[in-house]
């Protein structure tokens, strides 16, 4: 593994609302006028975890904080200028946040990348993180009024939830699960918690987990996980518990396996593009 050196000069600061100005100019620069991160810009800076790299007041990087249900944190939304890439400056943000998370007690990051983007890969190991598992992201959008059900979550018990710690789908993805918009670990203590807030459905041979919705983008989104049963029934039960809470879309990673997406695209999800092949990354703080 090749170190990559980060620039001794560059400062680092947490992103205010007074430099937003820069942050979309940096995000334009880096991805393009269609960069999702220009809808939800001011709720990211208002949550207070939007690190920026600066050489003196010209922004050059940027690396979102943010934490998981778990405990761990969860990084997203880098950016970097297109005169500074290959010069150190994720890298950076990388080692600063590790410092500011680790002194809030957090003992895990986790990120993860598209599998063709060698760049970030690259400065994901040079920052000390491996990769854990892989996944794609599909959605379904949600159509119809029939079959818009209220169903309301089960509680397994804690016999049933270690159960899934060892089932079949789960060894799939290696033990780890993406929701919402984080992966984690599966544990006991995770499903436990996750059990308590109301997002755990057992229907039948079916373990799954399913968000309330969240309006992005303009329309109420959930997400599921499937955590024990077969690839098509569950999914589709995810389908029905998401109609029944009014959800328009429905999103779920699924393993990164042929099959299983081949079957998810007959059932109506597609893959998204920003999520087609993750890479997941973690790193012990």
């Amino acid at each position: 593994m090749v170190s990559i050196a980060s620039p001794t000069w560059l400062k680092v600061s947490i992103a205010k609302e007074s430099d937003r100005l820069q942050i979309a100019r940096l995000c334009r620069r880096a991805v393009g006028r269609s960069d999702y991160v220009f809808r939800i810009l001011p709720r990211i800076i208002a949550r207070g975890g939007l690190f920026l790299a600066w050489d003196g007041n010209a922004l050059v990087g940027m690396t979102n904080f943010d934490r998981s249900v778990d405990g761990s944190g969860w990084l997203g939304a880098a950016r970097t200028d297109p005169d500074w890439r290959r010069r150190g400056v994720a890298v950076f943000l990388q080692r600063k946040i590790a410092a500011y998370a680790k002194r809030r007690g957090v003992r895990t990051l986790r990120l993860w990348v598209l599998s063709d983007n060698e760049p970030s890969i690259k400065t994901c190991e040079s920052g000390g993180f491996r990769q854990v598992c892989e996944a794609v992201h599909v959605s379904c959008i949600l159509k119809g009024s029939k079959g818009r059900r209220k169903v309301e979550p089960s509680f397994p018990s804690q016999s049933l939830l270690q159960s899934v710690l060892k089932s079949s789908y789960a060894t799939k993805i290696q033990g780890y699960i993406g929701y919402r918009r984080h992966f984690m670990k599966l544990t006991e203590a995770l499903l436990t918690r996750l059990r308590d807030d109301g997002e755990v459905y057992w229907i039948e041979d079916s373990v799954l987990l399913v968000s309330q919705p969240e309006r992005t983008f303009g329309k109420r989104q959930s997400s599921s996980t499937i955590l024990r049963g077969p690839l098509a029934k569950s999914l589709n039960r995810a389908k029905e518990i998401a109609k029944g809470m009014r959800a328009n879309i429905l999103n779920c990673y699924i393993p990164y396996n042929t099959y299983e997406i081949s079957l998810a695209r007959r059932l109506g999800f597609r893959r998204s593009p920003w999520g087609r092949h993750c890479l997941v990354f973690e790193k012990k703080l």
